[in-house]
């Protein structure tokens, strides 16, 4: 079964397919199996990525653990570290281009038969941008490569 989740239900009526709600840090997981195809689409913040790019996580890391899990590569579109940390991250935790949210890793550690991710940087480590972020072109970008993976 595919499983889109999504933090946000803003994140869930830009993307217009049917989506678990999540919640923001993913406190409302769902129960899944090792049969599911779980997507995570969402935002996300971006150091040195221009706002409204489309990134595909290079692997998952825990801002506070430093624990990384490496992700497989599934889309044509650009990749960087992404880290989890469980608040907003205002300062970059590396000086690489990169991606941090508040649920990769947590989704990571699901039961699954496959990953799909794709994150729109909303925002450059700034919360008030992030909240005002809205990219319609972006989310059009995440429904095709989407459909061209056939996941929805």
């Amino acid at each position: 079964m595919i499983r889109i989740l999504v933090a946000m239900q803003r994140e869930a009526d830009a993307l217009g397919v049917p989506c678990e709600l999540i919640g923001i840090g993913a406190e409302n997981l769902p129960e899944t199996s090792p049969d599911d195809i779980l997507v995570n689409v969402g935002y996300c913040g971006g150091y040195k990525i221009p706002i409204g790019m489309v990134i595909e996580p290079l692997f998952a890391g825990d801002a506070e653990t430093e624990e990384v899990e490496d992700l497989i590569h599934h889309f044509p579109c650009e990749t960087r570290p992404c880290f989890t940390s469980q608040s907003f991250v205002t300062e970059p935790l590396c000086r690489c281009p990169a991606i941090y949210d508040m649920e990769l890793f947590k989704i990571r550690k699901l039961p699954h038969k496959a990953l799909y991710v794709l994150k729109i940087v909303s925002d450059n480590l700034d919360e008030k941008v992030c909240e005002a972020f809205d990219d319609a072109a972006a989310w059009d970008r995440v429904r095709e490569l989407l459909k061209g993976a056939h996941l929805i």
